[in-house]
């Protein structure tokens, strides 16, 4: 199995109850639930929400140079202060995606990977062992389609199981 896998890019492929859009130019954030992006955006590639979110809301630099100067993104979910190492975010099923963001590369400007990537958690226990900061992964890890430094880390906190009194209701 390898350490680092393209996720597929389209909304359908994620199995998330709920996404955070934020964006620092028109200090705006959302919550929204994937069942009404699905319906109300189809399939679209992943990439391409957060600007289409931005759109539908009225957003000028979203709607005059899509793609470019709106900075509609995915809010990156800070990991509990309860999952500090590895080992606990093994443990909790936790997924971690990474996005690129590089702008530049010597003195040219290029654009950032396309895809976003999932990182493997158990190769990443193997690869740093189970006490290793999660803090500071940000610091060791680099994007897998070019190498850069630059990138997000977003932690995928899987939807918490109803406890049995819930079951018993």
């Amino acid at each position: 199995m390898s350490n680092v896998e393209g996720i597929g890019g389209n909304l359908l492929d994620f199995r998330f109850e709920k996404l955070t859009i934020a964006c620092t130019l028109c200090a705006r954030r959302g919550v929204y639930k994937v069942t009404s992006l699905r319906t109300t955006y189809g399939n679209p590639p992943l990439l391409d929400l957060p600007r289409l979110v931005a759109m539908k809301g009225g957003c000028q630099a979203a709607i005059r140079f899509p793609g470019t100067e709106c900075d509609a993104h995915f809010e990156q979910d800070q990991a509990p202060s309860a999952c500090t190492i590895l080992a606990e975010v093994y443990h909790a099923g936790w997924r971690l995606i990474l996005q690129c963001e590089r702008s530049r590369q010597g003195l040219k400007s290029v654009r950032p990977c396309t895809s976003l990537f999932r990182i493997s958690t158990e190769s990443l226990v193997a690869a740093y062992g189970h006490d290793f900061p999660v803090e500071r992964l940000e610091r060791t890890l680099c994007c897998p389609g070019c190498g850069s430094k630059r990138f997000s880390l977003r932690w995928v906190v899987p939807p918490t199981k109803p406890t049995d009194q819930k079951r018993a209701a």
